[in-house]
């Protein structure tokens, strides 16, 4: 029998060992490459479609809502919470002046900001006040009559989690834009995991609009119990 050099088997064995490993490595990086490449596999439609879907399908949230100009800086800046189908407690500053609404049902209450007390005003008085504000409806800024040139723009991440990014050119409701003819471009920000809406955009589309508001709207807190209890007003 010849003699085994050592030295020999173990260098060939090494090699071996160190050649199938490699080739595990490329098999493991190849099938990373290709699973993210299919999960990055987005349909714009189809997401915009379901993150719509569920947040408008949602118990309760919490939402922020700022508006500003670029001339003007902040004008609105607000929190709130909403509790389906039809309860809202809203509270922050507006044009300077801090504000605090409660809406349950037909009923809206706003709180005199000189005397603490709570004003009560019934079916359509708040449209006949003037006093409707676009802040009452948080689902507004993301349930658009229509939507041109949508596209997915990745992923990012964010204090809420990672989130997929839409853009589009969103038709706004008549209570967002007095103005038919003003066009405005949108991104929106949506959960990877629960896919509901975590963040909002709307940006005036023309260039250098400078008095047109911007608005940032952001939601957390979805299907939490949310107590929101009307207040003792006084009538108005």
């Amino acid at each position: 029998m010849r003699p085994v050099n050592v030295r020999l088997f173990l260098a060939v064995k090494g090699r071996t060992l160190l050649a199938i490993f490699g080739i595990l490595f490329l098999a493991a990086a190849g099938c990373s490459f290709f699973g993210l490449f299919a999960a990055e596999k987005v349909i714009p439609e189809q997401l915009f479609a379901q993150a719509v879907q569920k947040t408008l399908a949602s118990k309760s949230f919490r939402y922020q809502v700022e508006v500003k100009t670029e001339n003007q800086g902040v004008l609105s800046q607000v929190e709130g919470a909403w509790v389906s189908p039809n309860r809202i407690h809203l509270q922050g500053q507006m044009y300077n002046t801090p504000v605090e609404f409660i809406q349950v049902g037909e009923t809206t209450y706003l709180k005199d900001i000189w005397t603490k007390k709570w004003l009560a005003l019934e079916g359509n008085k708040l449209g006949q006040a003037q006093l409707y504000v676009m802040e009452l409806a948080p689902l507004g800024f993301i349930n658009f009559l229509q939507v041109f040139d949508l596209r997915y723009c990745g992923r990012e991440k964010s204090a809420a989690g990672k989130a997929l990014v839409l853009e589009c050119r969103p038709q706004l409701p008549e209570f967002l834009v007095k103005e038919k003819d003003r066009e405005y471009w949108c991104r929106l920000w949506v959960d990877a995991k629960d896919r509901r809406v975590r963040q909002v955009l709307l940006q005036p589309a023309e260039p250098g609009a400078k008095n047109l508001p911007a608005v940032l709207v952001r939601f957390w807190d979805y299907d939490r119990d949310i107590a929101i209890a009307p207040p003792h007003p006084e009538k108005s």
